[in-house]
C-alpha cells in the first residue's frame, strides 16, 4: 500500500492531532475512516490512495491533512478505532447470569468476541491491509483491551497471583483473534464450531495459570468478612 510518508519511524501525525479535534475536525475523522473502509471493501481498490479518500469524503485536502500524515496513518487509526469500540463494546457485557466458574466466563467472553468480529465484518475485511508497524494509539487500544478482559475475571473470582498477567490476557486475545481470523479466512464466516474450538482453546491456555477452581468474588467477600 502506498503512503505519502517518509521515515519508517516517523510519528503518526493522527497521534498528536486527533486528541485535539473539534467538532468540524472530528466530523471530517469520522468521513475519512468511514469512506476509507468503503473504498477499501470494493474490488480493485489494493493500492488506495490518501487522495482517493478524502476527495471521496468530501474533505478537503488541507482539512485532510491536518489529521493525518497519509493513509497508513489513517489506516492505523481505523485499526485502533476498531479495537477501543471492541473495548466499550465488551465492558458493558454482562453474562445473562452469574458465571459459576472461570471457564465458563472465558467462553461468554469469546462468544462477545465472536459477535464483534460478525458485527464488524466489514472493516474487518481491510484489517490485513494494515501493517505491522503500528503507531502507539495501536498499542494502546490492545493494552486497553487486555486490561478490560483481566478486569471482568476479576469483577466475578478472586484471581490467584500471575506473573504478567496483563500479557497472558494479551495471548488470550490473539488465540481468540487468529482462530477467528482463520475462520474467516477459510469459511468466509465464524459459525458454531468455530466458536466452540476458539472457546476450548482460549481455556486449555488459561488453565497453565489459573486452578480449576477460583473462588468467586461473593464467595471471597464472606470469608473475609
Amino acid at each position: 500500500m502506498a503512503d505519502e510518508t517518509t521515515g519508517a519511524n516517523r510519528v503518526m501525525r493522527s497521534e498528536e492531532r486527533i486528541p485535539r479535534l473539534r467538532s468540524r475536525g472530528r466530523e471530517n475523522r469520522r468521513r475519512l475512516l468511514a469512506t476509507a473502509e468503503r473504498l477499501l471493501a470494493e474490488p480493485g481498490n489494493e493500492t488506495l490512495r490518501f487522495s482517493d479518500v478524502f476527495e471521496a469524503a468530501g474533505v478537503s485536502r488541507g482539512s485532510a491533512y491536518r489529521i493525518y500524515i497519509g493513509i497508513d496513518d489513517l489506516m492505523h487509526d481505523l485499526a485502533a478505532e476498531w479495537i477501543n469500540n471492541f473495548v466499550d463494546y465488551l465492558a458493558t457485557s454482562e453474562p445473562p447470569e452469574p458465571p459459576g466458574d472461570w471457564m465458563s466466563l472465558s467462553d461468554f467472553i469469546v462468544e462477545r468476541g465472536v459477535a464483534y468480529w460478525k458485527d464488524t465484518e466489514e472493516t474487518l475485511k481491510v484489517m490485513p491491509r494494515i501493517r505491522s508497524n503500528v503507531p502507539e494509539s495501536h498499542k494502546r487500544a490492545q493494552r486497553a483491551l487486555s486490561r478490560v478482559i483481566g478486569e471482568i475475571f476479576g469483577r466475578y473470582f478472586a484471581l490467584p497471583k500471575v506473573d504478567d498477567w496483563r500479557a497472558v490476557i494479551g495471548f488470550y486475545v490473539q488465540i481468540c483473534d487468529l482462530t477467528c481470523s482463520d475462520a474467516v479466512r477459510r469459511e468466509g464466516r465464524i459459525n458454531g464450531q468455530r466458536t466452540t474450538e476458539a472457546q476450548a482453546l482460549c481455556r486449555a491456555y488459561l488453565a497453565f495459570y489459573l486452578p480449576a477452581w477460583l473462588p468467586r468474588r461473593n464467595d471471597a467477600s464472606k470469608r473475609r468478612a
